[in-house]
């Protein structure tokens, strides 16, 4: 069992950030809600399917930085990930670079925070 369950994600402008996932991604995201405090703004997820779910949160003790923990998103094609998070407003911190049986590379989101693309190498 995967022992991550859920990642939230540091957002200095929820809006921006909402903005860049949902054209990074290509997924809708839920209107925000307020919980302790902070906004939070879900991307997709089943509660009983594989994986994690993850959250845009804003609030007083959710910096976005590049030296936080780095979250690796699965792609199905990372070059064309890669193409839509730089055309979204990513910066390209290195990468695309083979390591084992895994093609990975790192963004900086629309936040400042340091994200990981990481798909299967290919023959």
């Amino acid at each position: 069992m995967n022992p991550i369950l859920h990642v939230e994600v540091p957002a200095a402008d929820l809006d921006r950030a909402m903005a860049f996932y949902r054209q990074w991604l290509q997924v809708d995201i839920d209107t925000p809600i307020t919980v302790h405090d902070c906004r939070m703004a879900y991307l997709p997820f089943n509660d009983r399917g594989a994986g994690a779910s993850m959250a845009l949160v804003h609030g007083a003790d959710y910096l976005p930085s590049e030296q936080g923990p780095r979250i690796y998103m699965g792609v199905d094609d990372l070059d064309h990930s890669l193409q839509r998070a730089l055309q979204a407003g990513a910066v390209l911190c290195f990468g695309p670079d083979v390591a084992g049986d895994w093609r990975v590379a790192e963004i900086r989101d629309s936040e400042g925070n340091r994200i990981a693309l990481q798909a299967p190498v290919t023959s």
